[in-house]
């Protein structure tokens, strides 16, 4: 009994199984899709784009990357007057 050769075999038809489920190919297409818009933006400058971003976009820009990497920075949260019930008009 050779366990190897058979191991392969086995994952060889399983591969072959999954080609034909459309559900899997669709997941491999997004996935080599996300992968080439990957490489393309990641080597673009920002000024290559043409795009101009504002220090208010930047902040919020590098505060959604930040999230995605599940890293926090400092919150900088201006309040305004608290609210009172006094405050409230009947």
């Amino acid at each position: 009994m050779n366990p190897i050769p058979q191991l392969d075999q086995l994952r060889r038809q399983m591969a072959e199984e999954l080609t034909h489920n459309p559900q899997y190919r669709a997941l491999k297409a997004m996935e080599r899709f996300i992968a080439d818009i990957s490489s393309i933006y990641e080597n673009a400058p920002e000024a290559a784009l043409g795009v101009e971003i504002d220090e208010p976009n930047r902040k919020i820009a590098q505060a959604i990357e930040n999230h995605l990497k599940g890293e926090t920075a400092p919150a900088s949260i201006v309040k305004n007057a608290s609210y009172l019930p006094v405050h409230r008009v009947a």
